[in-house]
């Protein structure tokens, strides 16, 4: 008898430790950036969080550096078709999917982090809606700091940016080169050097954090601080992977998700002004813009965002308004 139940105990102990490691379940995360950007570090503390509140039943093991091989046009199409579980989805690279997420990255627009997030807010319901087309949704955002020019000479006007052949991102950046005279290539950040020595660019937009991870002192003299646009990230979930949680880890990983946003908005002037500071310590010319160049890029970004309102629809168009009246902006 006592051989019988010990049979029966030790099938229970196999049945509890097999169901146990069903339980636990594993998201590969898509990052664009290099594991020691400020937005990938940020990942990792919302992955580590989210395993220590579900006490591993969860584990969000992060590839940055597009690791998994997604190009960021693609990501929004890898999540709906569930390739990706959860990923970050820079919203300016993906308005060929979905042209109204790009809203957020106008040229522009905003002139302080403040009013970014206020435009984010403000596209949010928008934003979740589309998401939902895509089978996704977002969990947190986070905000890079506003993107400048490199150079090897310096940029103190719109007609001094005429004839550079610059690296580009998204379509904001394709748009501002055809309206001021910039040959500009869209194409990822690995291939920049490459492209500068065969002569193919000589001048890139991003931000300073950016401009730091690249070591942009080793190629560009001048980094001048145009902020045409403060680029705003989505980590967003696949929605199948998300309903296959308990409802208690769903509950515990969303209450994690709201602090990261707080966190990594808050983080991004901070990253800013140490990132700058980084760059002039190695050398490298850090140009302000004076208030006639302001004018001239006001005025550029103005007829831009126009244009793309117009193919954007009218939604995208009663964003904007709000956003203008509430700051007084055009």
């Amino acid at each position: 008898m006592r051989k019988f139940f010990a049979i029966l105990l030790a099938f229970g102990l196999v049945a509890v430790f097999c169901a146990s490691s069903e339980a636990k379940i594993k998201w590969d995360m898509h990052l664009n950036y290099p594991a020691g950007n400020f937005h990938s570090k940020g990942a990792q503390r919302f992955a580590d969080r989210v395993k220590e509140a579900t006490n591993g039943e969860l584990e969000i093991v992060l590839h940055p550096g597009a690791a998994l091989g997604f190009k960021g046009p693609e990501l929004l199409r890898a999540l709906a078709e569930g390739q990706l579980a959860i990923a970050e989805v820079p919203t300016g690279m993906v308005e060929g999917d979905a042209p109204i997420l790009a809203l957020t990255a106008q040229p522009f627009i905003s002139t302080n982090s403040f009013e970014q997030r206020l435009l984010y807010v403000l596209a949010k319901p928008t934003y979740s809606k589309v998401l939902k087309k895509f089978n996704q949704f977002t969990l947190y955002s986070s905000v890079w700091p506003f993107s400048g020019i490199y150079t090897q000479r310096p940029i103190r006007s719109v007609a001094d940016l005429k004839g550079l052949k610059m690296r580009v991102y998204d379509g904001t950046g394709l748009a501002f080169g055809k309206a001021t005279g910039i040959a500009a290539r869209k194409m990822p950040f690995s291939e920049v050097y490459p492209a500068i020595k065969a002569g193919l660019l000589d001048s890139m937009y991003t931000s300073s954090v950016s401009g730091v991870d690249a070591k942009a002192w080793e190629v560009f003299k001048y980094f001048t601080r145009i902020n045409i646009v403060g680029p705003v990230n989505l980590v967003n979930v696949n929605f199948d992977a998300w309903n296959k949680l308990p409802q208690d880890i769903r509950q515990k990983v969303l209450e994690i998700a709201k602090q990261m946003e707080d966190e990594m908005w808050n983080l991004a002037g901070d990253m800013d002004r140490k990132c700058v500071q980084i760059l002039k310590d190695h050398g490298m010319i850090v140009l302000e813009v004076d208030s006639k160049f302001r004018a001239e890029l006001d005025e550029v970004g103005r007829k831009l965002r126009a244009e793309w309102a117009k193919k954007a629809g009218a939604e995208a168009q009663a964003i904007l308004d709000l956003y203008y009246k509430i700051t007084g902006r055009k």
